[in-house]
């Protein structure tokens, strides 16, 4: 995939650019896989697939979702993605990215600053920015982190009642539904949506799960991550 097929692809889903919009993108494409040949920022490498997998892939994370003055955050988002492509691509929002990882945290910085994106950053680990930032936000994407009764846990105390988790999975998302059914009831969270989406060029399919928060999030979570991890809800 170049930029004149991502720009098809987008308009197959029916979402809305500008040239301007796609010209910040090629350039996100660029930079980023610039910058990978000094230091690792993401395992992809080859630009064809960069566009499918990264760009449109994240892209896809805006299809019947309105953002618009929303507060946001991207929690994991290593290299930008999502977070990068949906606020170059999406209405005025609140943006926040997180990660844990020092390097990808400031080199998103610079970029930001260098390009004019006024984008708020976090690099700390999502289980200590939530207890100091609970019922903060309006919608939380999450790509290619964790699985997702891990996720459910380390993200619900950050939204606000009402709010939305954003996972963004693969194939064998119904499975890991399955798994997280007793962390859904506990968190008072309800899985409302599963969009299903099949990438043009690869043909590998993406699930967009909308989660919704019904009530607010106890105190006890979320709990330390090993815990989480060797004993998720």
């Amino acid at each position: 995939m170049n930029k004149e097929s991502l720009r098809i692809a987008l308009e197959s889903f029916n979402l809305r650019f500008s040239e301007e919009q796609l010209s910040n993108l090629e350039h996100l494409v660029d930079t980023t896989l610039k910058t990978n040949e000094t230091f690792n920022l993401t395992a992809i490498k080859d630009k064809d697939s960069f566009y499918e997998k990264m760009i449109l892939d994240s892209a896809l994370g805006l299809i019947n979702i309105n953002l618009e003055n929303k507060k946001v955050i991207d929690v994991g988002t290593g290299a930008g993605f999502p977070g990068m492509v949906l606020y170059i691509l999406g209405p005025k929002m609140d943006l926040t990215l997180l990660d844990s990882t020092t390097k990808k945290i400031n080199y998103l910085s610079n970029y930001a600053k260098e390009r004019d994106y006024h984008i708020s950053f976090s690099n700390e680990r999502i289980e200590d920015f939530a207890l100091k930032n609970r019922e903060s936000f309006d919608f939380a994407y999450a790509r290619a982190v964790s699985s997702l009764n891990i996720l459910l846990e380390l993200i619900a105390p950050i939204l606000k009642v009402g709010g939305y988790f954003i996972a963004m999975k693969g194939p064998n998302v119904d499975e890991e539904i399955k798994e997280s059914g007793n962390a859904l009831k506990i968190l008072s969270l309800d899985t409302i949506q599963d969009y299903k989406y099949i990438l043009p060029e690869s043909k590998e399919e993406r699930h967009i799960l909308i989660i919704k928060k019904n009530k607010e999030t106890s105190n006890k979570y979320p709990r330390q991550y090993g815990i989480i991890k060797k004993r998720p809800l």
